[in-house]
């Protein structure tokens, strides 16, 4: 699945739904969304304690999807999730995590 591409919000919430399926890339949006703040990808695999390519594809996943963004500083990568996207198209959805 190619999910890079701009999506309807019906399909945005499948996505979201699909994403939050697994554990691991549940687990990585629950923590980002309970500290409320960006995290490098080193102290979030420390949180969340999955395999390094493992968090690297589930990363991936949530991105391409639009659940989170990232940001490159040097050699570390930041993460944050999108709140304000997904609260617009699934109002209290991450309250309920």
């Amino acid at each position: 699945m190619n999910f890079k591409q701009s999506i309807e919000p019906t399909e945005f919430k499948q996505r979201v739904f699909f994403a939050l399926s697994d554990p691991g890339r549940y687990k990585i949006v629950c923590m980002l969304y309970h500290v409320s703040h960006e995290m490098g990808c080193n102290e979030l695999n420390q949180h969340v304690e999955i395999d390094k390519s493992t968090m690297s594809y589930h990363l991936r996943t949530l991105r391409e999807i639009g659940i989170i963004t990232t940001r490159t500083q040097g050699r570390q990568k930041f993460v944050s999730l999108n709140t304000e996207k997904i609260e617009s198209l699934l109002p209290g959805l991450l309250s309920h995590l």
